[in-house]
């Protein structure tokens, strides 16, 4: 695939500023806990459209765009299918999310 650099360029500007909204979350939380995914997965050969899969990352790729760490940790089922917390932290604040996870799972 070839991009233009004006789309390049523009892509790189998003990044900047998703990844300072995410980052100012951090002043006045030391974590993020949520959902992994947004829904429970479809049907084994079930028929899906690319917007739909791409949905099921809508909760994760802001993690990777943004450079935080993150994690998760299977947190219960819902009708029968295992569900995960995604517990995401700061750069460089893999520790803290690690210790975490392990408390979630002690407890859980």
């Amino acid at each position: 695939l070839e991009f233009s650099g004006k789309y390049y360029k523009k892509a790189l500007q998003a990044r900047k500023s998703m990844k300072k909204e995410m980052l100012g979350l951090f002043n006045s939380a030391d974590l993020i806990v949520g959902p992994t995914v947004p829904k429970l997965p479809h049907k084994l050969g079930e028929d899906v459209s690319p917007m739909e899969m791409y949905a099921y990352d809508v909760l994760t790729v802001p993690t990777n765009i943004c450079g935080i760490c993150s994690g998760v940790v299977r947190c219960g089922n819902i009708q029968g299918v295992p569900v995960g917390l995604q517990i995401q932290g700061a750069p460089l604040e893999d520790e803290k999310v690690l210790s975490a996870m392990i408390e979630f799972e002690k407890n859980y």
